[in-house]
């Protein structure tokens, strides 16, 4: 999987699961404009790489936040 499918993946679960980006980038200590700069876009034709670490804390950072939500915990312990 290449960084703009691992991108998208994120983004679609983070939807599906009733999260924003900028949510999901807070907690997992990204800048949104960051999140922004890595994904191809034509605005953005040659996308800035992420790290491997960036997109895997992405990655755990929406399984926390799912799992907090899911287990009842209060919104602004995943707000």
């Amino acid at each position: 999987m290449d960084q703009q499918e691992a991108l998208a993946e994120i983004e679609r679960e983070a939807r599906r699961a009733g999260f924003s980006i900028a949510t999901l980038c807070k907690r997992a200590g990204v800048h949104p404009t960051s999140f922004s700069r890595w994904k191809r876009t034509p605005g953005n034709p040659k996308p800035a790489s992420a790290s491997y670490n960036a997109i895997i804390g992405l990655r755990a950072t929406l399984k926390t936040m799912k799992e907090e939500r899911d287990a009842g915990e209060p919104k602004a312990a995943w707000a």
